[in-house]
């Protein structure tokens, strides 16, 4: 959070690179930045890359829409408080259309990424031509840094709207999205075709090959480069992605790598606990994270804006003056209920069954004693509680006065567990007294999901004793126990129980440990895909306040926007829509 991200010249300029090469900049515009003039140093290099940083958080990415608008509906993480956007409500319902308000944000800021990425690879190579040794090498860390994020860019594109998942056969046939490497001269060239999956997952991996050379033995340690991408960052990377195509023999191999040879560990209980919140930030666990600054000059949803704006809709309900909810910001969507009982809460409701009147004074006061023991003696999973906010137990901070939380604001049924969520928002305050710019890094690759990844590759090729372990390592830290050593809490079998009451996570700990560890993070959606348990999903979670889910076996893969389907002659929709 301290480090100060020049956004605005960046992006400006970028943008202005992006649309076009030197001979359609208008001469006569006496603000035009001519590529013939610029970048020519490796500090204008620097602000271009800075731009492609930037546009993890504009809007369509993690500045709002990454969680609250897409995949926390699509895996069923959110129900809807606010019942005011029917596009909303059918992406909750697994029912999203190419008209989709969100989705129509998403993909072109993903694409702008890609737009962002491949100007600065070109400008670097044009400067490279002529450099200095010395200029030479550190035109080499910015490319390798900006292959690392325009496979990132591509990860999302194709995870969201290939229209398989997994490579391993039927990839080499299904559409994945267009490859491009080049900034386009005219509208010609983007009418692009869509790339098989196969295609694509390929094309990831070999920017990502091409970034480790260039960052090999490369870890960023100054204050202002700590978010920038080390070769760490890009070996964990890989060894997702391989575990995402099934190459388990090259996700074993460089996952064991950043495991042994990293330097990494995972952090305490107590660490962890408010890693989520702009605290503890390149931790020890910590592979890539997003730098994220509280912003009062832009507010969030912007990549001119340092920070994101996703807490302001995931953001709690506290208990009002009259002992009623209210809103801390927009508020506009909660754990869904199912998810409370996952984490194995079972202790019943904080209103008494009858109640009519949503008001502090009428809370079972026994609820109240009993989730208190349950977080003490650990009787439930010890992440609900680093996840959720609980309502008429945990506070929340409003204008420097403590407040309980209450119950979600507008969730008129008074028998559902309407909680709050608590990783990615702002535990000194509301988000509006932060501009709608909460400053939270987003911890999008950490020292947890590569053990639970190796676990399953392990898992995979043979060797379940000590996939287990590496289960019950990320278990151990969750309960507060010694990372290495056997405890109380270890799982016996990759097949014994766990906390969840359903069919999908009850006896598989692999599952469950990615759904627990993971719940609020933004992983849950890839896994549900290239498991394909959507329909077993669905078939749990039922419904969301605003209709019943309606699963097809098409809703792996999202519609193609129709905005690029009228724009783009060459774009073929998925199946389904």
């Amino acid at each position: 959070m301290n480090i100060l991200i020049k956004i605005l010249l960046a992006a400006t300029i970028l943008l202005g690179l992006a649309s076009c090469k030197e001979e359609f900049v208008n001469v006569d515009n006496p603000l035009a930045i001519s590529t013939s003039s610029y970048p020519a140093t490796v500090a204008d290099l620097e602000q271009l890359l800075t731009g492609v940083y930037a546009t993890q958080h504009a809007g369509g990415v993690f500045g709002r829409a990454m969680g609250p608008y897409s995949t926390h509906l699509w895996d069923h993480t959110t129900d809807l408080s606010w019942q005011g956007s029917p596009n909303w409500i059918q992406m909750g319902q697994n029912n999203a259309l190419p008209s989709d308000n969100f989705l129509i944000q998403i993909w072109p800021d993903l694409w702008r990424g890609v737009q962002r990425s491949n100007t600065l690879l070109a400008a670097a190579d044009r400067l490279n031509a002529t450099a200095s040794e010395a200029d030479k090498a550190s035109i080499q860390l910015i490319k390798g840094q900006t292959l690392f994020l325009r496979a990132w860019y591509y990860s999302y594109l194709l995870s969201f709207w290939g229209e398989s998942f997994i490579v391993n056969g039927a990839g080499d046939e299904k559409m994945g999205v267009p490859i491009i490497t080049e900034v386009a001269a005219d509208l010609t060239e983007t009418q692009v075709t869509r790339s098989t999956v196969k295609e694509g997952w390929d094309f990831i991996i070999s920017d990502l090959k091409a970034a480790e050379s260039l960052l090999e033995g490369k870890n960023w340690t100054s204050a202002t480069d700590k978010h920038k991408v080390s070769q760490w960052a890009v070996k964990g990377f890989l060894g997702k992605v391989y575990v995402y195509t099934e190459n388990w023999t090259d996700a074993k191999t460089y996952l064991s790598n950043v495991i042994k040879e990293s330097g990494k560990s995972l952090v305490s209980f107590e660490t962890y606990k408010t890693m989520f919140n702009g605290q503890n930030e390149f931790n020890s666990e910590s592979l890539y994270e997003l730098n994220m600054n509280v912003d009062m000059t832009y507010p969030g949803a912007n990549d001119l804006s340092m920070g994101s704006m996703m807490a302001t809709l995931t953001a709690p309900s506290y208990v009002g003056p009259t002992g009623t909810p209210i809103a801390s910001a927009w508020s506009n969507v909660f754990p869904h209920a199912k998810n409370i009982a996952r984490f194995g809460f079972d202790l019943g409701h904080y209103f008494p069954a009858g109640t009519t009147t949503p008001n502090i004074a009428n809370v079972d006061k026994a609820y109240i004693t009993k989730s208190v023991a349950a977080r003490a003696n650990k009787t439930v999973d010890p992440r609900l509680w680093v996840a959720c906010l609980q309502p008429y137990v945990d506070s929340m901070i409003v204008a420097g006065a403590k407040k309980p939380v209450s119950h979600y604001l507008d969730v008129t049924e008074l028998d559902m567990e309407a909680w709050s969520f608590r990783k990615y928002i702002n535990l000194a305050g509301t988000e509006l007294e932060i501009n709608r710019a909460n400053g939270s890094n987003i911890l999008w690759l950490r020292l947890a999901d590569i053990y639970l990844l190796y676990a399953e590759t392990l898992a995979k090729t043979g060797d379940n004793a000590t996939a287990l372990e590496y289960i019950n390592k990320v278990k151990r830290r969750a309960y507060n126990y010694p990372v290495d050593a056997p405890s109380p809490v270890d799982y016996k079998s990759l097949t014994d129980v766990t906390k969840a009451p359903d069919n999908v996570l009850k006896n598989d700990p692999l599952k469950y440990e990615r759904w627990a560890e993971f719940f609020g993070e933004f992983n849950w959606w890839f896994d549900v895909c290239r498991w394909k348990i959507g329909d077993k999903e669905a078939a749990y979670y039922q419904k969301i306040r605003g209709g019943t889910i309606q699963w097809d076996p098409t809703d792996y893969a999202q519609p193609i926007p129709i905005n690029e389907i009228n724009a783009n002659a060459n774009m073929r929709q998925n199946p389904g829509y």
